[in-house]
């Protein structure tokens, strides 16, 4: 067998991935739906321009023919603000014996390590595309549940109950060390496939009370089992509330998601949105009484017409729940395109189409939209940037330090990089929606 040396296996990796970042899931939908560009840096900032306002010094002229007065000029508002990405990077481990095995061969390398490097960068992009979502946002991953009513077909009163045979006592359990969220913030792709990750209970300063790691999801209850002993909440919100958060956002590491710039009432990258409403979402809170249905997203579709001047088409993202219901009770108002035969059956999930007054909206599912959320996008109005995509090089940097021998263990450390953030100048054409309740009966 020959041997490989450590430069040579250095060498072989910047060869073969150094550029290589287009590995992206099919289920990170954002990632390929909101494409990246680049932006405008100025020192570790990126500036982006949004108009806030319109023209308003019109002169009214009259029906005469004599000369008149031009009112003077009363400028739209343009503002620039200043967005920050944010680093995420994420190791792996090559075994010695599957750098040795490809006897320094690009293509032997490549064919020995592929699985490897591409599950780091599908997990990667799987961890972006939760930030993208809920970075910052302000009930973290979710909150722990204390949550009087029915759920999961099971009753319970604070968040006490009994699901799927173990005893809960304010949404934990510290015998079968599990989790129970609230109603509507579980989704099962921010968790599931994530064992060993490191998660951590936060009170309702941030603060984190407990942390450990991620053993297994309940995905069918909407519950985690961990390896901690988690504490139980004593309110739904405030004070006694507890939310889960992955290792590092309590101290806000991860990029500005969606989730926070559609529900953000006040300064948002910079700038105060209370006093420009075109630079704020609009949101629909259905209270969870209710199902999502194609006439209350068209209610708050005709929100964000009238409150932002929504134009176009837009896409729904909503839990694969909502999309079942979607699919069950608006099948009749579907729009179906030249592709589409009755004979056949496609696996997997599909697109809804449906017209509204807007133009067309297409109803994705999307397993890490939480069961209570709907992100309603103008997608033509995002973006995402910073200075580098997923991937095994770090701009302005050899590589070298991405890929390294390990002391201890028979194997060489390599690592993806990121630097994102994702942007939209036209907030109040976009929609949140927030408070359903897949299990409602209307």
């Amino acid at each position: 067998m020959s041997s490989v040396s450590n430069n040579q296996a250095v060498e072989l990796f910047k060869e073969v991935y150094g550029q290589m970042h287009e590995l992206v899931p099919d289920s990170q939908q954002l990632s390929k739906d909101i494409g990246w560009a680049e932006g405008d840096r100025v020192g570790d900032v990126f500036k982006e321009d949004v108009v806030l306002g319109d023209e308003v010094g019109i002169t009214l002229g009259g029906s005469g023919q004599e000369a008149f007065e031009i009112n003077p000029a009363i400028a739209g508002t343009v503002k620039q603000t200043s967005v920050v990405p944010y680093v995420t990077v994420l190791p792996s481990i090559l075994p010695f014996a599957t750098i040795s095995r490809s006897l320094g061969d690009s293509q032997a390398f490549f064919k020995a390590t592929k699985f490897i490097t591409r599950n780091n960068l599908s997990s990667h992009e799987r961890f972006l595309e939760s930030f993208r979502l809920y970075g910052q946002a302000d009930k973290e991953f979710g909150y722990v549940s204390y949550f009087t009513g029915t759920y999961r077909n099971e009753a319970f009163v604070n968040g006490s109950g009994v699901l799927n045979g173990v005893t809960f006592v304010g949404g934990a359990s510290a015998a079968a060390k599990a989790i129970l969220l609230k109603p509507g913030d579980f989704a099962s792709g921010l968790w599931v496939g994530r064992k060993g990750v490191k998660i951590q209970q936060l009170n309702s300063a941030g603060v984190p009370v407990a942390s450990g790691k991620l053993v297994s999801v309940q995905s069918k209850y909407g519950y985690l089992v961990v390896d901690f002993v988690p504490v139980a909440a004593t309110a739904a919100s405030g004070s006694g509330s507890l939310r889960l958060a992955l290792d590092g956002m309590a101290t806000l590491g991860e990029m500005v998601g969606i989730y926070d710039i559609l529900s953000t009432q006040g300064v948002l990258f910079g700038i105060n949105n209370t006093q420009y409403e075109l630079f704020a979402g609009n949101r629909l809170d259905l209270g969870n009484n209710y199902k999502l249905t194609l006439g209350r997203l068209q209610e708050g579709i005709a929100d964000a017409t009238n409150g932002g001047g929504l134009e176009g088409d837009v896409t729904c993202y909503l839990n694969p729940l909502n999309w079942a219901n979607f699919a069950t009770t608006e099948s009749g108002l579907r729009v179906y395109d030249s592709s589409y035969k009755s004979s056949q059956a496609q696996n997997g999930f599909q697109d809804l189409e449906f017209y509204s007054q807007n133009g067309k909206i297409t109803v994705k599912a999307h397993r890490m939209v939480m069961e209570g959320d709907a992100f309603v996008l103008k997608l033509d109005t995002w973006k995402r940037s910073g200075s580098a995509q997923p991937g095994f090089k770090v701009p302005g940097m050899d590589g070298d330090d991405l890929i390294k021998p390990l002391d201890n263990q028979a194997g060489y450390q390599f690592k993806s990089y990121s630097d994102e953030y994702v942007f939209t100048p036209m907030p109040a054409q976009n929609l949140l929606i927030t408070g359903i309740n897949p299990s409602a009966s209307a």
